[in-house]
């Protein structure tokens, strides 16, 4: 480890220039994440939410009968007609 002393702070160092370290920049003209957010950026995203319904839907709806078969079945445990049943906690 050199030891030269206080280089200063990151991305300001003051040390000698270093050889072989290309760095690269965006123009600010470059930068410009909303720029078409109200315009494009709501049919962008409801073109895009369409077309990956085929994937979420099925596992909503099989979440949702999983869940709701639960809470069928465990008041039906809990219930006087499941305990008539045989059912037990």
């Amino acid at each position: 480890m050199g030891g030269h002393g206080y280089s200063g702070w990151w991305g300001a160092i003051g040390g000698p220039k270093h050889r072989g370290i290309v760095s690269y920049q965006l123009s600010p003209y470059e930068m410009k994440a909303n720029a078409h957010l109200i315009s494009k950026g709501t049919h962008n995203f409801f073109r895009r939410t369409s077309a990956q319904l085929g994937y979420i839907l099925p596992a909503v709806f099989l979440f949702w009968g999983v869940t709701h078969f639960g809470k069928k079945r465990h008041e039906f445990i809990n219930s006087k007609a499941g305990h008539a049943a045989g059912h037990s906690h």
